[in-house]
């Protein structure tokens, strides 16, 4: 029996060798093109067993089974024509699920599909099926591309390390567009995990022979004489060429899959600066405690200061301590945020000065006394329970492949605030009655959740309540948009009855809300804002404009090059690299507002070190300010981070209002003329006039400003540290050339 099976199409050129055993591919080639790689692919399923609450919530699986290897039966592979792909499929089992491993070839890169039908004869939970691929090569010839991730351009497979390196998918909260491209002696081998409708795991490794990738797709789904499941295991391409070459082929990549972003965005989003604002107050680990402002009414009060300091949106957070980033009732605007009547007057005096205001609103779940006392005892009963005063630092300066950090972080958080969301809420949730099948439940039918009890955004009739609540507010409050909390918080299975035959679709069941929704408003104020928390390119789709938590790790590594792995960015030249090619692959127009401080960089670390400028002092806080400033996008800031970068934010903040000219096109970085690389250079065009902004970001002394930005031509508007062609660390120069 032969130990290959050739799949091939003539309209096609990529062909694959896949193992006659298990059908899975062991090479890839083009042949009109002497393009030939190595793989080695594995896929395996857990199955069954029990269900628990694990210690942070969700649902832990016990006593399951592992079915570690497809077996193929005798057949050829079965051709069929889907229009746009040739599709070739073997069948065999996996355990006792049948299995139809699916090879969709395309005509057009990206050229190949690897697609799994999972059907069974009785019924079997599938808890998550894993996938293995080894890119085969020299790791010390290979270069890593993985865009948006927390590497810098070029890596050599080897110098990864010994540490597994985390990998955002499409649908995650510091989400990329999940492209890993291994290039060696001129070929690129593509390998992208591109599922949308689960939000997977992936972790590469740097192993003997090449690169592994392990992709925990976290598929779950009850399958079963009555149903199957289709799922997308990874799309492959192989190429002559770079990043470069990739860059170019984004976009159509993209639209295949339409990663896309809504075309139209309102027109005073790109340049703007957002305030995130707190009412009431935090409590945190030690006795500590933070408040702002004690009512809407002292805000109001303060916002000649605000728009004095350059923004231009307010954007208003749940009330503190209760109900916090949870949800008590949408219908309740003065629980939820501050007295009704002091927000809508916070409205009409914003909208009087030419500002907007924008509410964070909650989807992840409701409080009540049963969810609290649930979340506290896992923790109190969890493995971290000893660990509760060890110190913590920024939550998302590192990659994905270690949470410990955060949940030491969360532990403490859910305990600061537990005697106030216990105190504000009833017993049990009134809707658990009234609307039962909103919510995430185990196969037992008990109620789930990580703190609160979830709510599944997946579910028709919650989508309509919640889209209800969204265009009561606009219409009772006039306000101008919102961003959108935690969507993606219920990052696990629903095993109610209706859900059960995909029950992993519904951590992202708040995409096709958002495409409803996004109707909705636009239809009642066109100009009103969709802006939501997770980076994901899933969650682009009908935003205008996303959270920067994937390039959050770069403000620490900024701020520390010299505690920064290797394999991270370690140089103002290797964060304009990282930022050029991380926005080339967004969905084009895609918006992202950048933040140094925020809500949540405030609230993860201990106290003494929760503002940047506690953790790394003001001049670098100045520094980075500067250089997140110049970024294409909004900038936003959580209140109280302003103190010691006034003078920076009324800087760039008014050029911003002022000049939004030289905001209508992306910035051109130079990362050329700078010998030492520690000089970040952002270059913008206005028209009749240039703006640059030069930082000294991660220089340790003086470095000298390139010729080309240091002549008369130039004309300072603001300085620190600039002295006779000199930028001294930490030091800035904004200039203009031109009218």
């Amino acid at each position: 029996m032969s130990t290959d099976i050739v799949i091939s199409s003539p309209e096609s050129p990529l062909n694959v060798v896949a193992d006659a055993q298990t059908g899975l591919p062991t090479r890839i080639r083009i042949p009109g093109a002497h393009l030939d790689q190595h793989l080695r692919v594995g896929v395996s399923a857990t199955v069954d067993g029990v269900e628990g609450r694990g210690w942070t919530g969700g649902i832990r699986y016990d006593n399951t089974e592992t079915y570690p290897l497809i077996t193929l039966d005798a057949e050829s592979p079965r051709r069929t024509h889907r229009g746009t792909s040739d599709e070739y499929a073997v069948t065999g089992s996996l355990g006792d699920l049948s299995v139809r491993v699916m090879y969709r070839l395309y005509p057009t890169a990206p050229y190949l599909e690897l697609v799994v039908q999972l059907a069974a004869s009785r019924e079997v939970l599938v808890r998550n099926l894993r996938v293995t691929i080894d890119v085969v090569g020299d790791p010390s010839v290979q270069q890593l591309f993985t865009p948006g991730n927390a590497i810098h351009r070029g890596l050599v497979v080897h110098e990864l390390g010994v540490e597994p390196f985390g990998i955002s998918p499409l649908g995650g909260l510091r989400g990329a567009s999940g492209i890993v491209s291994i290039v060696s002696n001129g070929t690129a081998t593509t390998v992208w995990p591109n599922q949308s409708a689960e939000i997977p795991d992936i972790v590469a490794h740097a192993i003997e022979d090449g690169l592994r990738l392990e992709i925990d797709t976290n598929f779950a789904a009850a399958v079963g004489p009555d149903n199957s499941a289709e799922l997308m295991l990874a799309t492959f391409d192989l190429q002559t060429g770079g990043l470069d070459m990739l860059k170019e082929q984004w976009p159509d990549w993209a639209s295949r899959y339409a990663l896309t972003t809504p075309p139209v965005k309102p027109e005073w989003v790109g340049n703007s600066s957002i305030y995130e604002v707190q009412i009431g107050t935090s409590y945190f680990w030690g006795g500590n405690s933070y408040c702002r402002y004690s009512e809407i009414a002292d805000l109001i009060a303060d916002i000649e200061r605000i728009q004095s300091l350059g923004f231009a949106v307010i954007q208003m957070m749940p009330q503190q301590p209760y109900p916090s980033y949870n949800v008590h009732d949408y219908a309740d605007i003065s629980t939820s945020y501050g007295d009704e009547k002091q927000l809508v007057e916070l409205v009409r005096v914003a909208h009087s000065r030419g500002m907007r205001v924008i509410l964070d609103v909650l989807l992840h779940g409701v409080l009540d006394n049963e969810s609290m006392d649930m979340a506290i005892e896992g923790i109190k009963e969890g493995p971290l329970a000893s660990r509760l005063d060890e110190e913590t630092g920024d939550s998302f300066g590192t990659d994905l492949s270690d949470p410990t950090n955060y949940y030491i972080a969360w532990s403490r958080h859910i305990l600061d605030f537990a005697e106030y969301w216990k105190g504000g809420s009833p017993e049990r949730s009134p809707l658990l009655d009234e609307h039962p099948e909103w919510f995430f439940r185990d196969s037992s039918g008990s109620v789930t959740g990580v703190y609160t009890k979830a709510f599944d955004a997946r579910h028709p009739l919650w989508q309509r309540y919640f889209r209800d609540a969204m265009m009561h507010l606009v219409t009772t409050l006039d306000i101008d948009g919102f961003r959108f909390d935690a969507p993606t918080y219920n990052n696990y299975a629903n095993w109610s009855d209706w859900a059960r035959a995909r029950a992993s679709l519904s951590p992202l069941g708040c995409v096709p809300l958002f495409v409803d929704l996004r109707r909705d408003l636009k239809g009642l104020k066109r100009e009103a804002l969709m802006y939501t928390e997770p980076s994901g390119h899933l969650l682009r789709r009908s935003m205008d404009l996303n959270y920067n938590y994937d390039e959050q790790w770069l403000v620490t590594a900024l701020a520390t090059p010299t505690k920064v792995a290797s394999r991270g960015v370690t140089s103002a030249r290797e964060f304009m690299q990282w930022i050029e090619d991380r926005d080339a692959f967004l969905p084009l127009g895609a918006q992202t507002a950048h933040h140094i401080d925020s809500h949540d960089t405030f609230w993860w670390p201990q106290w003494g070190k929760k503002w940047r400028r506690e953790q790394f002092g003001v001049e670098k806080v100045r520094a980075l300010a500067c250089t997140f400033l110049a970024l294409d996008g909004p900038y936003m800031m959580f209140t109280g981070g302003e103190e010691g970068i006034e003078q920076e934010l009324r800087l760039l903040n008014g050029l911003r209002r002022d000049r939004s000219e030289f905001w209508r096109k992306p910035a051109r970085f130079d990362d050329e003329s700078d010998h030492s690389g520690d000089l970040f250079i952002a270059l913008r065009d206005g028209g009749t006039a240039d703006l640059v902004v030069i930082v000294n970001i991660t220089g340790d002394g003086s470095r000298t400003v390139p010729a080309e930005y240091s002549d008369e031509s130039w004309v300072a508007l603001g300085s620190s540290g600039y002295v006779s062609g000199e930028l001294e660390a930490n030091g800035y120069l904004v200039a203009v050339r031109g009218v």
